[in-house]
């Protein structure tokens, strides 16, 4: 019979070992974004921006800890499933990633994030003020640099 897992512990270097509130107010644990190394050395990571890469890790930062879509569209079967998040500039503010006058750059490089098959773009909010919604995705694994 196996044990029960024990929870991970952050090292002191990895995280400050607080919790942090969301964007709907509530308490949360703090979380980390992990990537794979199958992903770091692929081309479809490599061949992006070291801001594309950053911007990756951001969104990798929305599937822990919260709000998912499946929550507030429970009948919509689009929106099913742990690997959609929702992400839009308001919310990568939050990071510091990108200045103020930056907006345009934050979508050319989600629309990279999509290009090289990491996310896939669900549903836009840009129009309506409110927050995309993307899907992570396993193209990356198949994408090869375009001819020309």
């Amino acid at each position: 019979m196996g044990g029960r897992k024990k929870k991970y512990v952050p090292k002191s270097w990895e995280s400050k070992g607080e919790t942090y509130m969301d964007d709907c107010g509530r308490m949360r644990a703090d979380t980390s974004a992990n990537i794979y190394e199958s992903m770091l050395t692929s081309d479809a990571f490599a061949l992006l921006t070291t801001k594309q890469q950053i911007l990756y890790v951001f969104c990798k930062a929305q599937y822990y800890g919260k709000r998912k879509p499946e929550k507030d569209f429970p009948e919509v079967e689009q929106m099913q499933g742990a690997e959609l998040f929702y992400l839009n500039w308001a919310a990568v503010q939050q990071y510091r990633l990108y200045k103020p006058s930056m907006d345009k750059n934050f979508y050319q490089d989600m629309k990279a994030l999509c290009d090289h098959g990491l996310i896939e773009k669900v549903a836009s909010g840009k129009g309506r003020r409110q927050k995309s919604i993307y899907r992570f995705s396993d193209r990356w694994k198949t994408w090869q640099l375009p001819e020309g």
